[in-house]
Order: C-alpha cells, then structure tokens, then sequence
C-alpha cells in the first residue's frame, strides 16, 4: 500500500507541475500582451501629439498666409484711392524734383542742336566731350581779361619743366644762351596765357564775350567735324 501511496503523489506532483508551467505561460502571455497594448497606447498617443502639432503649425501658416492677403488688398485699396494733401516736406521735395527735371529738360533741347563729333585718344576725347556741355565747352569763367597777371606764374613752371630738357638738348650752350631760347619757345608756347583763345580786352562788353564763347566753340568744333 504505501507503494501505491507513493506513486500516486508522483502523479500528482507531475500534474501540479504542468498546471503551474501552463500557468505561468498563460501569465507571461497575458504580460506580453497587456506590454503591448501599452506600447500601442504610448505609440497613439505620440501620433496624436505629432498631429496636433502638424495642425497647430498649419493653422499658424494659414493665418499668414491670409494676412498677406488683406494687407496686399489693403495697400491696392490704398493705391486706388484719390492721393491726400500733400504736407510741406513732401511739397518742396517734388519742387526740387520739379527743378531738376526742367534743368535737365533745358539741357536737352540746348542740346539737340549741337553737332556730331568724333575724337581718338583720351585727351581729344574729353574736348570733344566739353564741347557738349551747356556751356559749349566754354565758360564764363574761362574768359581772360587780364592774362598777363597770370604771365609770370606761367613762365616760372614752363622754366621749371624745361630748362633741365634743353640743357640736355643744348649741352654746348651757356645757361644763358639756354634761358633765351626758353622765353622764346614760350612766347610761342599754349602754356603761354597770352595765347589762349579765350582772351578778350579788359574792357569788354557782354555782347564781347558772347561773341568770343560762340568764335572759340566754332573753331573747336572743326578740330573734331
């Protein structure tokens, strides 16, 4: 008997083992599943997130968006509407505007009638160039009544610049010989005041000088027809 005792409570001890393995599965899928759900409900959760994030940003950019709209309406309304008074700043600014426009307006038909002309070179270039200005390349300022106050000062930079030239190219003439043939190149010389187209008697009426400005532009003008 005590046999058969024994053998019985080895079944049962293999039977209670097996509940308590199919129990514990049962337990840890039941684990398993309720982690996943709870993964899943985190997961949506953090959808939800990201999507009510997407709609707030859309919101935000839908609300520019219509902005830009009506303050682009706004400013057409504006452009369309008859301009209000002009304030005194803003007067006198369309006066100076006013101003230049007519100087420029006066230069053009001044200049309509002025002839073609054509120059090679930089220096020729800039006298044509002058020639086209209001003034003809002549002003008023140019015009000479007294050139022989500015004789002197001439003569001093021309000695200055070519006597150390002639005495190389002179190198059998005495200093003085040299300084002779100097004040005559420069009694012919451009750098001469005296020379200069512009000179007119001290004495000289307006109609005088009119008259010279028209003469010298004349005959600058034929250097480039």
């Amino acid at each position: 008997m005590a046999k058969k005792s024994a053998g019985e409570n080895s079944k049962k001890a293999a039977g209670n083992a097996k509940k308590a393995e199919a129990a514990n599965k049962k337990r840890q899928a039941a684990d398993e599943a309720a982690e996943a759900a709870e993964a899943s409900k985190w997961d949506t959760g953090s959808k939800k997130d990201n999507k009510k994030k997407e709609d707030a940003q859309f919101k935000k950019e839908e609300a520019a968006r219509k902005k830009a709209e009506r303050d682009l309406l706004l400013a057409a309304e504006e452009a369309a509407m008859p301009s209000k008074a002009a304030n005194s700043k803003q007067r006198g600014a369309a006066k100076v505007a006013a101003k230049k426009t007519g100087k420029i307006d006066d230069f053009l038909d001044w200049n309509k009638d002025v002839p073609e002309l054509s120059a090679s070179g930089l220096d020729d270039a800039l006298a044509a160039l002058a020639l086209t200005g209001k003034e003809g390349g002549v002003a008023s300022k140019d015009i000479d009544r007294h050139p022989e106050r500015r004789v002197k000062a001439a003569f001093s930079a021309f000695e200055s610049r070519r006597l150390p030239e002639m005495r190389k190219e002179n190198p059998g003439l005495r200093l003085q010989q040299i300084k002779n043939l100097l004040f005559k190149e420069f009694q012919k010389s451009d750098e001469n005041p005296m020379n200069q187209d512009t000179n007119v008697s001290y004495n000289a009426t307006s109609a005088d000088v009119r008259e010279k400005k028209q003469e010298v532009r004349s005959e600058r003008e034929k250097k480039f027809a």
